[in-house]
């Protein structure tokens, strides 16, 4: 008897129909239940091996708060923080938001005592000259006095400057903003003021 491929073309009709009379042996182990059995223990196996191989994750993530507590900021990385609180203290009163301005301020002052904790013996870390601009700018929020809150501000910015003067990073220029870039976002379609 010549075999079917070779009288039929594979692909045929012919060709499908004999192959669809006999059951394949994946059809004949589906029917004798043993496939759905191995499906089961294929699943607990695989369920198995995804939790025992995320124990160790799990047990990573519950190390003591004292071994978390390892990393220290750099001076420069607490700075860059404490610029971008500038700014949106700045942009806080300009549009007179005063939770926000006293927020921000906070963010400044907690930033430089911080820096003082971590960096006693740094000279750069000193910035108690910081202190009287601070609490006069603090003044002028919580009186939510917008006459004087941009002269306390441009104080501030000033102390800013003369503490990189004094510290050898007078090339780093504070200034007082011009212009918000969250308004000039294209990104930005929300008001922040309190109002």
């Amino acid at each position: 008897m010549a075999e079917v491929g070779a009288i039929f073309p594979i692909g045929s009709a012919v060709t499908r129909e004999c192959r669809s009379n006999k059951p394949s042996w994946r059809a004949m182990w589906r029917q004798s239940g043993e496939g759905a059995i191995m499906n089961i223990k294929h699943i607990a196996a695989i369920a198995l091996l995804s939790i025992g191989a995320s124990v160790p994750v799990l047990a990573d993530d519950q190390k003591p708060a004292k071994s978390q507590e390892g990393y220290v900021p750099t001076l420069n990385l607490m700075m860059v923080a404490t610029q971008l609180s500038h700014f949106k203290l700045w942009y806080a009163g300009a549009v007179e938001n005063w939770p926000l301005a006293i927020y921000e301020l906070a963010q400044i002052r907690t930033g430089i005592d911080r820096a003082k904790s971590l960096y006693p013996n740094n000279v750069e870390s000193n910035m108690t000259m910081m202190s009287p601009a601070v609490d006069e700018l603090e003044n002028a929020i919580k009186a939510k006095d917008s006459v004087n809150f941009p002269k306390a501000f441009s104080k501030l910015t000033a102390a800013c400057n003369t503490c990189h003067e004094a510290t050898g990073f007078g090339f780093i220029k504070m200034r007082d903003p011009r212009l918000s870039p969250i308004e000039t976002s294209p990104f930005s379609d929300e008001s922040f003021s309190g109002h």
